[in-house]
């Protein structure tokens, strides 16, 4: 949902990268009234929902919202820029990683998905496009447009996610609380680190949904 672009502080030189999202706009009826244009109500929440998460979360391996900029025709989010780029493109030229080296960076993973859950947000879309890797090797989690609050009194029950990273509860329809959608796709992007690939996967998309409900993972045998 919208573009990122990079953007440098006239007066300071720092760098962020700006997330820019368009917002909808009201259309005109006949007879000279207005009407909000279809799901702005709920893409308008989402957007200010991301931005409210954002702005309770300070962990060095969660990305900062640096400011919030609401515009008629837009939302900005200023966000901290990171120097390097997606865990995707790390592991597409260099290949499947060691497990040291995997386990170096999802200990960064773990800590910021525990910070999050201790403070009661779900992310809701882990994948490993949505992880940054800075030049020095420290992890970042973006994109919270997805993320909600969760009580362990209360269940989510919105799909959220991309399929490859999806936990069962959410392919069954079911209410879940929040964080164990989050471990499970946490699960899916170490075995992407240390296998270089998915570990379901079918072109059939009824068999890609029946394969990750029963949950069967064939473990290579080089793997510890």
């Amino acid at each position: 949902m919208g573009k990122v672009k990079l953007a440098q502080h006239a007066v300071t030189g720092k760098k962020a990268a700006v997330k820019i999202i368009p917002r909808a706009v009201a259309t005109q009826n006949p007879d000279g009234t207005t009407r909000p244009a279809k799901d702005t109500d709920n893409k308008e929440v989402r957007v200010v929902r991301e931005a409210a998460i954002l702005q309770l979360l300070h962990h060095p391996n969660v990305v900062a919202l640096k400011e919030f900029i609401v515009h008629p025709r837009h939302f900005y989010l200023a966000l901290e820029y990171v120097s390097g780029g997606q865990m995707l493109d790390y592991i597409i030229s260099h290949g499947r990683l060691k497990e040291r080296v995997a386990r170096k960076f999802l200990r960064q993973m773990v800590s910021a998905v525990d910070y999050c859950h201790r403070n009661s947000v779900v992310h809701r879309d882990l994948k490993i496009e949505n992880i940054l890797i800075s030049s020095s090797g420290r992890i970042k989690l973006i994109d919270f447009g997805l993320a909600n609050l969760y009580s362990p009194r209360s269940h989510l029950s919105t799909f959220c996610g991309s399929l490859y990273f999806a936990a069962p509860e959410l392919l069954n329809a079911r209410p879940y609380v929040g964080p164990e959608v989050d471990i499970w796709s946490l699960g899916i992007v170490l075995y992407v680190l240390v296998c270089g690939k998915v570990p379901f996967d079918d072109q059939s998309m009824p068999m890609l949904h029946a394969k990750i409900k029963r949950g069967n993972v064939e473990y290579p045998e080089w793997l510890s």
